[in-house]
Order: structure tokens, then C-alpha cells, then sequence
């Protein structure tokens, strides 16, 4: 039995800060001080400043000596090249997953999917979405290659900030419950190629709608 350690100041502050991007309360674009935070965080501005750091890392905080931190935003070019990093990692993933680990992996991704319709069915769209980057999620880490895992979270936090703006429309709900469907049934079967081109077909399918996202904060302003 071990005991475990507490988080740091620095972990809790980080952590927050990450939510507040990822839900949309701190836009992309915008401007934050660490006074501002710290005070809404009930902290100093030490562990605030390093949890910016830390987020910089990440890639959701743009830091500029001389003009203050930023939290990150996107081009549609920039959502463009994420959208196809997207696909080389998860469908190499994918590739990995079938062949090593194909039952732990459709159990895995049957049990999302059942949850996905559930929320559906109850209208929970913040639900969706969760669900939605825990099927990617669960690809990533089914295929137990550490390099792709390091390789996705250069991107992950970005693409959950990106689908938090998504406008509420039914139809992706839908879409995203069939594509996923057909992904799991060509990976259930061992089909490598045809899981490999569903998966890299419904990422694609995605683009557009990522950059409207992008564009959700400058919209509402």
C-alpha cells in the first residue's frame, strides 16, 4: 500500500486553467493575466505562472515576452494540418490495436458506443462528446505503442477545445455514432485496411466543422 501524494498548487492551478480553455470559458485568442487568475483560483501568481508554462507546453497557452500570455487559436490551415496528423497517428494506432489487441480493443470500443447511444438518446450532448474523445482515446492507447500515445497528446487537449465549440447539431451526433459503428465492426472482423480508411474517412469528414469551431470565439465576441 502506498500512500498517495497530493497534488501541487502547480498541478490544481494547471488543471483548471486546462478545463477553462478546453469548455470554452477562456476563448481562443484571448489575452490572461496571472493576477486575474490567481485571484479566481484563490492562489498566488507563482503556481499560475507555472501552470501557464506547463500549458505552453501542451500548446494551449501561447506565451510572447513583452505582450503577455495567450491562449492558443487556430487557423483553418492550422486545422487543416491537425486534421491530418490526425489521421497518420489514430489510423496507425488503429493498425496497431487489430493486431495486437483486437478483442481488448472492440470490447472497448463496444462499451463506448453503447454509452454513445445512450446519450444520445437522452439528449446529452456534452455527454457525446466526451464519448466521442474517449473512442479516440481508447484507439490510441489499445494500441500500446508509448510513441503514438506521446505523439497524439501533442494534439489531444486541442481537439477537445475544437469539439466543445462544435455547433449542437443532431446530425454529427448521428454521423459520429455510424462512423464509429462501421469502425468498430471492420475492426471487430480484423479488417486492418478497411478499419484503417473508415477511421482516416470519418476524420476527414470532420475538417469543415473543426474550423467553425475555430471560429466559435471570434463569432461570439
Amino acid at each position: 500500500m502506498r500512500l498517495q501524494r497530493p497534488k501541487s498548487l502547480v498541478d490544481l492551478a494547471a488543471e483548471q486553467i486546462r478545463r477553462l480553455i478546453i469548455d470554452g470559458r477562456l476563448s481562443f485568442g484571448q489575452q490572461v493575466s496571472e493576477v486575474s487568475l490567481a485571484e479566481s483560483l484563490g492562489t498566488s501568481k507563482t503556481p499560475v505562472r507555472e501552470a501557464l508554462l506547463r500549458l505552453a507546453v501542451e500548446g494551449l497557452v501561447e506565451i510572447h515576452p513583452q505582450r503577455g500570455s495567450f491562449i492558443f487559436s487556430l487557423t483553418p490551415q492550422q486545422v487543416s494540418e491537425l486534421t491530418r496528423f490526425r489521421e497518420v497517428i489514430e489510423a496507425a494506432a488503429l493498425g496497431e490495436a487489430i493486431r495486437h489487441q483486437k478483442s481488448g480493443l472492440s470490447e472497448r470500443l463496444r462499451s463506448n458506443l453503447q454509452q454513445l447511444l445512450a446519450a444520445e438518446a437522452a439528449g446529452d450532448t456534452a455527454r457525446v462528446r466526451e464519448l466521442d474523445t474517449l473512442f479516440h482515446e481508447g484507439i490510441i492507447e489499445c494500441s500500446g505503442n508509448a510513441y503514438l500515445r506521446k505523439a497524439y497528446e501533442l494534439i489531444a487537449y486541442k481537439i477537445q477545445a475544437l469539439r466543445a465549440r462544435l455547433p449542437e447539431q443532431v446530425k454529427q451526433v448521428d454521423d459520429c455514432h455510424q462512423s464509429h459503428q462501421d469502425i468498430l465492426d471492420a475492426a471487430a472482423s480484423g479488417q486492418v485496411d478497411r478499419a484503417q480508411r473508415l477511421l482516416a474517412a470519418h476524420i476527414r469528414s470532420t475538417e469543415q466543422s473543426y474550423i467553425e469551431a475555430s471560429r466559435a470565439d471570434e463569432r461570439a465576441a
